[in-house]
Formats: C-alpha cells, sequence, structure tokens
C-alpha cells in the first residue's frame, strides 16, 4: 500500500456523515472544514441559522441546520431531519456551548442554571439522539465533546460555573463510552486551552479581557494559544481509522498549560 492510500486509509472520512453543532463560527467551523476535506458530508447546526447557512456555502455538499441546545423538541428534529437527507449519522462534534464569566460571589442560581441546561444537558440530549441513530445504522461511530483544560485546574478567572458544566461533559464522556461501546460507537472529549480566534472581530466596548493562570508569561508551554486548525486536528484523528481503538478519553489540547 502506498503512502497516500494508507493516509487515506487511517484519516479519510469518506461516505460519512458528521455533524458538527456550533460551526457557524470559532473552533467549530475549522472542525467542520477539516472534517469536509477528510471526506465527510457535514452538517452544519448552530443556533444562528444565517452563519450556519454561510459556512454550508463554503463547504460543498454540506447542510445548514438550525437547533438550540436549550430546546430538546429542536434537538430532536435536527437528527431527523439529518436520518431523513443521509439515513445515517456517523460523527457527532459537540462544540456549541456558552462561556460568560461570572464573579464567584456574584453568581446568581439562573445564571448556574443556564450554563448547566446549555453546556451539560443541551450536550447529553445531542449525544442521546445522534447515538440512537447510529445503532440504528449499525456502523458504530464516533462522539466528541469539546471541553476544557478549565475542567482540570482553573485557567481563568470568574469561570467557576462554566468549568463545573466541562467537568462534568468529561464525566458524561467516560459513562457515555461504557453505555456505547457495545454498538461499536466510541466517546471521547478533548479539553481546550487558549485557541485564537478564527474570524477576529473587534471587542465591544464592554469586553473584560480575561485573566488568570493560563494568560501568564510562560505558562503555554508552547508561548502561544492554538490555532484553529491545530483544534480541528486532533478530531479529525478521534473521529477516524486512526482513532478506532480510542474511547472514553479526554485528551488536553492546551500546548502545555496543564504541566506547566
Amino acid at each position: 500500500m502506498t503512502a497516500p492510500a494508507k493516509l487515506q486509509r487511517l484519516f479519510g472520512l469518506e461516505g460519512q456523515v458528521a455533524l458538527v453543532t456550533g460551526a457557524a463560527t470559532g473552533i467549530g467551523k475549522a472542525i467542520a472544514r477539516l472534517l469536509a476535506d477528510a471526506g465527510a458530508c457535514l452538517v452544519i447546526a448552530d443556533k444562528d441559522v444565517a452563519g450556519a447557512e454561510t459556512v454550508s456555502g463554503e463547504i460543498e455538499g454540506a447542510m445548514p441546520a438550525g437547533f438550540d441546545l436549550v430546546d430538546d423538541a429542536s434537538i430532536d428534529s435536527l437528527i431527523a431531519t439529518i436520518e431523513d437527507r443521509f439515513g445515517r449519522l456517523d460523527i457527532i462534534v459537540n462544540n456549541a456551548a456558552i462561556f460568560p464569566k461570572y464573579k464567584f460571589d456574584e453568581l446568581t442560581a439562573g445564571q448556574w442554571h443556564e450554563m448547566q441546561q446549555v453546556n451539560v444537558w443541551g450536550c447529553f440530549v445531542v449525544m442521546r439522539a445522534a447515538a440512537q441513530l447510529m445503532r440504528k445504522g449499525g456502523r458504530g461511530g464516533a462522539i466528541i465533546t469539546v471541553s476544557s483544560v478549565g475542567a482540570l485546574r482553573t485557567a481563568v478567572h470568574d469561570q467557576i460555573a462554566y468549568n463545573a458544566s466541562k467537568a462534568a461533559i468529561d464525566s458524561m464522556t467516560i459513562s457515555a463510552a461504557y453505555d456505547l461501546a457495545p454498538d461499536n460507537i466510541r466517546v471521547n472529549s478533548i479539553q481546550l486551552g487558549a485557541v485564537s480566534a478564527l474570524d477576529p472581530k473587534p471587542h465591544s466596548p464592554h469586553h473584560v479581557p480575561p485573566t488568570g493562570p493560563l494568560t501568564a508569561p510562560g505558562r503555554i508551554l508552547l508561548g502561544r494559544p492554538a490555532l484553529p486548525d491545530e483544534v480541528a486536528g486532533p478530531v479529525l484523528m478521534l473521529t477516524s481509522a486512526a482513532g478506532a481503538y480510542i474511547t472514553g478519553q479526554a485528551i488536553v489540547v492546551d500546548g502545555g498549560f496543564f504541566i506547566s
């Protein structure tokens, strides 16, 4: 087997259908582009329907879809639409989330519950619906959740609610890997550190720059935030044949911050 053919066998996604949530911008958009480059047929899902349509227009054969993580019915409708359109689902990248910062002494019950509703319950509902469609196909599948190194240690101030939600996602990843392994559905997460913006935009007048260990000089051992494509690469590995024996793992992608 030639080297290109071997690489195609390991990393190619031809014939597979991949759903990426929160793919209208940023990390999700970069992941969607790379999975499409590997041959997958993409579903670009986002609360921002116009943004999803714009990204889909840049990726041949991609389907835009609107959905809302706080609306279980919209998630079920999204998966039903994928089944009607493609008859299968092989990959789901749970990337959509919210990440506002709340000061410890000012965090309200409403803010806490919104964070967990969107980042944890919404992620679970997507995972559950996707896994049910994967089971129908009988071909197995790959589920990736986008987490944060903040689930392991504090990286940025004022993120106690966010960090708790990401720690829950990582625990959920392990449990789902146990439950779905008999169906050959692999479940993993990637724990991100600082990531550069894919499409930089001016900050609003009310923007408060993040502070904390992640922003301290020398704490990122590789010396800079990740590029979005450097986040997409590990996702491709975990969703392709190259990662076929990996499940129940939370993989740190942070340029060495965690060990510094």
